[in-house]
C-alpha cells in the first residue's frame, strides 16, 4: 500500500488529494479491505468523510477538486457518497456524537 501512495504522490512528497476521480483510481488499483472510512459530523454540523490507509499514520480527508475538504449538509450525502465511492473498504464508521455506527466486513 505505501509503494502505491508513494508512486501516485505527484510533487515535493506530498500525497495526492481524495478526490472524487483519485479515489476511483484508488478503487481500481487497491485490494479489499486495505482503508477504512469514517464519516464524522463537524462543530458546525456539516458531514465529512475521512480514509485511513492501512500503513498510513493518520486519516486524509476527501477534498474538492479545489483541494478544501468536501463537506456535506446532512449525513445521508455523505453516506450515499461513501456508499458510492468506497465500495472497497474494510470498514465504515458513521460518528454521531459519542455512538459509533458502522459496517465491518466479515472476516470469515
Amino acid at each position: 500500500m505505501q509503494n502505491i501512495m508513494a508512486d501516485m504522490t505527484p510533487g515535493a512528497g506530498k500525497p495526492p488529494k481524495l478526490t472524487k476521480g483519485y479515489l476511483e483510481m484508488l478503487g481500481a488499483s487497491l485490494g479489499r479491505g486495505t482503508y477504512g472510512v469514517t464519516v464524522k459530523q463537524t462543530p458546525e454540523g456539516f458531514w465529512t468523510i475521512r480514509l485511513k490507509f492501512e500503513g498510513q499514520p493518520e486519516e486524509r480527508p476527501v477534498t474538492t477538486a479545489r483541494g478544501e475538504m468536501k463537506v456535506w449538509r446532512n449525513v445521508i450525502g455523505a453516506i450515499t457518497f461513501a456508499q458510492e465511492n468506497c465500495g472497497l473498504a474494510s470498514s465504515v464508521c458513521v460518528e454521531v456524537g459519542g455512538w459509533k455506527l458502522g459496517r465491518i466486513e466479515n472476516v470469515n
